[in-house]
């Protein structure tokens, strides 16, 4: 009987991801009775609990990646008026109309407020009832209840990380609710609870840290509640969040507690190269590797991966010369290319302080004496730019046969205002297997929403904040290390100021296009700041000579004029999305106060 239930549940996790498998309501005490005397129905209402987990990666509304086409790292090329990308970029998103709130794409990633809402109530009700269900046994008994605290955690982590903060609810709401009574928590307090329902789960004596059975693919671990903890206490003391509190020594104890945990079980970064033939380093290979299932996998780093699989995502976020392409997707700016260093010396390209001489970026602050060439401006860089990033000389397989990219003017991949070419100089290759393409579809790497690495640089962030510059640099070196950088070149901080540079900057490229910058860039600024990075976008204008040399010119992207912001969501009001205009109506009507996030 015990081995068919774990049957039974792991197979509801694979197949639950769209419709409910309980068509009941938590609030129906007398059918609630029923799903918990038996141990099939108790195991299935757990599987509502999984339901509604982000797909992330191109799985927003029409495939377009909306945090990554946000961030500063990012343009996405299907900008024509109308889409919605452009809604973002012209400044026309409100709370009646957002496009992360698109009602009629409920299978798409997005609808966050009535979708985590919802699951957090079926997992406060299914966290009231377990202590008395009937379950197979009780070590059963204690893993359900630490797999929904994970989940409980994850699904509060996503609300805050989008919304801001919000009410703190544990327990199940009765059908006499006072709603005149809600008011919304600190961000630290939602963090705190965050931090508490992790906790809980990794005391558990049968919550596993790895997930070792194809069956058991989509369920929680300890290592995600790790990854979880470590990332709601670094939101709650950056400066977006803390509230003018110093926070940032809990985070790092937080921080310190989980990377050390991890490291000691069997946790590390991906450092061996298993394809040579195909790949150059353990970072691009890394990104389309699928994480084994075994005790002892092969890839070490990654958490919790998705299990959307896809063969054509070239179609999507691919370049002209593959075929078959129908649009470029989120293409990199110079912005993301601009923060790729020197591997030789180890030095950044620009000066982190101040980047740029201008607010529009096309004037740029060369950091001397790190061997970067204006002329040969993609030679000896790190070794995560040839792996993320496609632009003018690089080669991509087609169908077999490499083709060199060309985006200069005129070339086969170069700046066009159609959805199918880039809009900045630069195609993003990260995810992509190099040998897709339409006669040789290939499966793409699986999102991963959280790994190791992300981690390392999680605490390196708050140590570098509580003044702990050799910690923090340890933990960036560790990074760069797996990166290519030599040790000879490890970065050395001489204040705290510039440990937190360092970091920042690891982060905008060791976690590029993995949704990372979209939040960073809003938790760093404090509640009245505009988002200013994201201002102006831009990218590079290649124009070939005669005598096969290139020119290059830095251009705008997005707008004409220096005037005009190539996207209007650097605002601080897009620090936050907006409540749904009918769900704060509602909210304002009952409770009599203000719920609606600033300038929504």
């Amino acid at each position: 009987m015990k081995n068919r239930l774990i049957i039974i549940l792991s197979t509801l996790f694979l197949l639950s991801s769209c419709n409910d498998i309980l068509n009941i309501e938590p609030d129906g005490r007398s059918t609630l009775e029923k799903v918990f005397q038996d141990p099939e129905t108790t195991a299935k209402y757990l599987s509502t609990c999984y339901n509604n987990l982000p797909q992330k990666g191109y799985w927003y509304f029409f495939w377009n990646n909306i945090p990554i086409a946000i961030s500063d790292e990012s343009w996405d090329c299907d900008d024509a008026q109308g889409l919605q990308i452009a809604q973002f970029y012209k400044g026309n998103a409100s709370s009646n109309k957002h496009p992360l709130e698109e009602p009629n794409a409920p299978d798409w990633d997005g609808l966050y407020w009535t979708k985590y809402w919802k699951q957090i109530r079926f997992i406060n009700v299914f966290l009231s009832n377990i202590p008395s269900a009937t379950v197979e046994s009780e070590e059963q008994r204690d893993r359900f209840t630490a797999e929904a605290h994970v989940l409980r955690a994850y699904f509060y982590l996503q609300l805050i990380k989008w919304y801001g903060n919000l009410p703190v609810l544990t327990e199940p709401i009765p059908v006499d609710y006072d709603y005149s009574k809600l008011r919304k928590n600190s961000f630290e307090e939602c963090a705190r609870q965050i931090v508490a329902d992790c906790d809980a789960a990794i005391a558990s004596n049968n919550l596993p840290w790895r997930i070792t059975s194809e069956v058991e693919i989509r369920r929680m671990t300890k290592a995600i509640a790790c990854a979880i903890r470590s990332e709601a206490s670094l939101w709650a003391a950056s400066p977006r969040f803390n509230d003018g509190k110093d926070l940032w020594e809990w985070a790092y104890q937080v921080n310190k507690e989980s990377l050390d945990m991890l490291l000691s079980h069997g946790y590390e970064l991906y450092t061996h190269i298993n394809n040579p033939s195909l790949y150059k380093t353990a970072y691009e290979e890394y990104f389309i590797e699928t994480a084994d299932l075994r005790e002892n996998p092969r890839d070490k780093e990654t958490i919790w991966q998705g299990h959307q699989k896809t063969a054509s995502h070239f179609v999507i976020r691919g370049l002209p010369v593959q075929g078959g392409g129908y649009m470029a997707g989120a293409v990199p700016t110079q912005e993301l290319v601009d923060a790729y260093d020197m591997l030789a010396t180890g030095k950044p390209v620009l000066n982190l302080a101040k980047p740029y001489n201008d607010e529009t970026k096309l004037q740029p602050n060369y950091n001397p004496g790190s061997g970067y060439d204006p002329q040969n401006p993609y030679e000896g860089r790190d070794p995560r730019f040839y792996a993320s990033i496609h632009f003018n000389g690089s080669t991509v397989l087609v169908n077999g046969t490499p083709i060199k990219v060309e985006t200069f003017v005129g070339g086969n991949c170069g700046i066009s205002n159609d959805r199918s070419h880039t809009r900045t100089g630069y195609y993003n290759r990260k995810y992509m297997h190099p040998e897709a393409g339409q006669l040789r579809p290939q499966d793409d790497g699986l999102w991963k929403h959280y790994r190791l690495g992300a981690v390392y640089l999680n605490a390196a962030e708050a140590a570098a904040q509580t003044g702990r510059t050799e910690e923090a640099m340890k933990y960036v070196n560790t990074i760069r290390h797996r990166a290519g950088f030599s040790p000879s070149v490890d970065i050395k901080a001489n204040s705290k100021e510039e440990a937190v540079l360092y970091v920042r900057h690891e982060r905008q490229v060791e976690l590029c296009y993995e949704e990372y910058r979209y939040f960073d860039t809003r938790r760093w600024c404090k509640p009245d700041e505009d988002n200013t990075c994201e201002k102006f976008s831009t990218g590079m204008r290649i124009t070939r000579n005669g005598d096969n040399t290139f020119s290059y010119q830095r251009v705008l992207v997005g707008t004409l004029s220096t005037e005009t912001p190539s996207k209007m969501s650097y605002e601080k009001k897009y620090h936050l999305l907006p409540i749904p205009l009918d769900e704060v109506s509602k909210l304002e009507s009952q409770t009599g106060i203000s719920w609606q996030n600033t300038g929504w």
